[in-house]
């Protein structure tokens, strides 16, 4: 029975490995509920528990793995060299030791290692566990507490990577109707009151969690092909974003309940080249159709996560709209200037573009621009910049979520 458990244990890891390599998005998408329950366990555990009790916990849980693991695999290897050939046994006992006490000694001097990279690595895996998680402390970020020498104007210029996103030339040629906003719509987020209690519209899009009096935003997210996916620690950082935002609501409570739905059928992959030249309207004609949205559009922002060919352009967005894209590799610049300058990234870069992006598409212009001196719609994506600034926050409070007549009208076809 032994051997049956540690054969069926090798045969799934070996499985995962080939998995992990050959269809790594597949895998992640199938995967990620089951990572996303253990991110919020772990999560509460850690806030829960005293820090010795869960830290001793992790270090259990992950040596009885590697023990199991290291069994497992020492009995494959041992099985493989004794029906090796002599130069492979030969180099097999070079780099192995060749008494009991030395396999003792680097077996535990292995899991040692194994169970402090374990630990040391967890908050980088799942996201920071402390109090200061998320973006819980955005405003030190703000304020230059702790963030170290400001960066130089010339680093500054590399970061412009969205000097140029906002797409406005379809609504500048647009001379139709301009947008009916549903009515009524308490909170001002374009969804009709009656649709947010009844949990869907008319046509059966689903609006899963809606609260007439507190202002929802539905997101799908697609994703290009060899494109990871978005993490657990990025939605959750993607949702706490959203819903520390300074955005009064009906019920006096602040912020945007934000829903994402990156799973199949609508959401997820998206079969075919996806690759976006970085200008023109392609997040509108490609993408935002039919095909990709059904009955959700106009009633669901998307966002397509892909490739852009631009040599600095991190990703595009309709002002006002509903269609984003957003590249997965353009943060290079970002991650080792603001790691030179020792500011510490609240959230990840792909989250800090798709807030920007996003936020064109519900704001459209602030006081006359499309990019604001300071907060998310700056065009540097800086992480002093993560936060709203009181401009938009002032746009969002005064007319709510911007909508769009071209959309309204044009691309979607509906009221």
């Amino acid at each position: 029975m032994a051997r049956l458990v540690e054969k069926v244990s090798v045969g799934v890891l070996l499985v995962f490995a080939l998995s992990s390599l050959v269809f790594p998005a597949e895998l992640a998408f199938l995967l990620d509920p089951g990572l996303a329950v253990l991110v919020d366990a772990v999560t509460w555990a850690s806030v829960t528990l005293p820090q010795p009790v869960f830290l001793g916990v992790i270090f259990l849980v992950t040596a009885t793995v590697t023990i199991l693991i290291g069994l497992s695999t020492a009995r494959v290897l041992y099985a493989i060299s004794r029906r090796a050939g002599p130069r492979t046994r030969w180099a097999f006992d070079k780099v192995t030791p060749s008494t009991p006490i030395g396999k003792a000694a680097f077996a535990f001097g292995f899991t040692i290692c194994f169970l402090i990279g374990s630990v040391w690595a967890l908050p980088y895996v799942i996201g920071d566990l402390s109090d200061s998680s998320g973006v819980a402390n955005t405003s030190d970020v703000v304020a230059g507490n702790g963030t170290g020498d400001i960066l130089s104007e010339t680093e500054r210029d590399a970061l412009q990577i969205l000097s140029a996103d906002a797409s406005v030339d379809q609504h500048d040629e647009y001379r139709g109707a301009e947008y009916e906003r549903p009515t009524p719509d308490t909170d001002g987020d374009r969804l009709k009151d009656s649709w947010e209690r009844a949990g869907e519209t008319p046509d059966g899009v689903q609006l899963p969690d809606a609260n007439p009096q507190r202002m929802d935003l539905y997101v799908q997210i697609n994703y290009g092909s060899g494109t990871a996916p978005l993490s657990a620690t990025e939605k959750r950082q993607l949702r706490e974003v959203w819903a520390s935002m300074p955005v009064d609501n009906p019920d006096g409570s602040q912020g945007i309940t934000l829903h994402i739905d990156d799973q199949r059928p609508q959401g997820g992959l998206i079969d075919g080249d996806t690759t976006y030249a970085g200008s023109g309207d392609d997040e509108i004609t490609r993408f935002y159709t039919p095909q990709f949205l059904g009955e959700r559009s106009c009633r669901y922002h998307q966002v397509v996560v892909g490739q852009v060919q631009g040599e600095t352009l991190a990703g595009r967005g309709s002002a006002p709209g509903y269609a984003a894209y957003v590249d997965t590799e353009r943060n290079e610049n970002y991650v080792e200037l603001t790691e030179k300058a020792d500011f510490d990234r609240e959230v990840s870069p792909r989250v800090h573009v798709i807030t920007h992006e996003l936020l064109h598409n519900v704001v459209g212009e602030v006081d006359g621009s499309l990019h604001t001196d300071e907060g998310w719609l700056t065009p540097t994506a800086h992480p002093r910049d993560a936060f709203l600034s009181d401009a938009t926050a002032s746009e969002i409070n005064a007319n709510g979520l911007a909508g769009s007549g071209y959309y309204q009208h044009e691309v979607c076809g509906s009221g």
